[in-house]
């Protein structure tokens, strides 16, 4: 792998341990593996009555790549929906496999993985915390 796969600002994120654990009582969670790896991803999110994320953690038994999408979307998903969180699946999904413009605003952060687009057997890794909020939501 190049160096430019694990940039400054990736590890950071990766490193970053502030919504890394586990909630005292999600009301939805989901576990999610990586068959090729062993990359393993536990999303949990507490949901209002209107399915509005009000607060996310992560476990997460993973590389570099995996740690830091998690710790991306842990620290931004208050405030998103299922739906939204659908649309920025998709966003990344088309910046890793059509060179794409990284998702806009507080999700712009998932830029870093930019470098990843030409590693396709690690796309997943980036997109395993965001498979597992899809399935945590049931969107």
């Amino acid at each position: 792998m190049s160096d430019d796969l694990y940039a400054k600002e990736l590890l950071r994120w990766a490193a970053d341990a502030s919504r890394a654990g586990h909630l005292p009582d999600p009301k939805r969670a989901a576990t999610v593996n990586n068959a090729m790896c062993g990359d393993k991803v536990t999303v949990e999110f507490a949901v209002d009555p209107t399915h509005e994320i009000t607060d996310c953690r992560h476990d997460t038994k993973a590389c570099v790549l995996t740690q830091a999408s998690a710790s991306i979307l842990a620290a931004h998903a208050s405030g998103e929906s299922a739906d939204s969180l659908a649309i920025l699946k998709a966003k990344v999904t088309k910046m890793l496999k059509e060179g794409a413009d990284a998702p806009p605003g507080k999700w712009s952060a998932y830029g870093i993985f930019a470098p990843v687009r030409e590693h396709k057997s690690r796309h997943t890794c980036v997109l395993l915390p965001l498979e597992a909020a899809e399935k945590a939501l049931g969107a």
